[in-house]
């Protein structure tokens, strides 16, 4: 997607918003946990959305690349089953 297609994006969904909110509650939180992965998926977006294509790993080890997602992706979905059921959704 390039930056005119971004334009049509619902404002909040824009690339530049979305890493600004992640970034913020990433540095508000009262206790930072990340893990590798996150952080990890996290400097993929930066180069993704940067148009920066020099960043080694997406040619060199996408293997890698695409066991942080699933890591994070994973964790994200176990995060979102937990609050399920203390809040007696599950």
């Amino acid at each position: 997607m390039d930056r005119d297609e971004e334009a049509d994006i619902f404002p909040a969904n824009r690339t530049v918003n979305v890493r600004r909110r992640m970034n913020r509650v990433r540095s508000s939180a009262k206790v930072c946990v990340t893990c590798p992965a996150s952080r990890h998926v996290a400097m993929m977006a930066d180069a993704l959305s940067t148009g920066d294509r020099t960043y080694h790993m997406f040619e060199d080890e996408p293997l890698h690349c695409a066991s942080s997602i699933y890591s994070v992706v994973e964790n994200l979905w176990k995060a979102r089953a937990e609050i399920a059921r203390l809040r007696g959704l599950s």
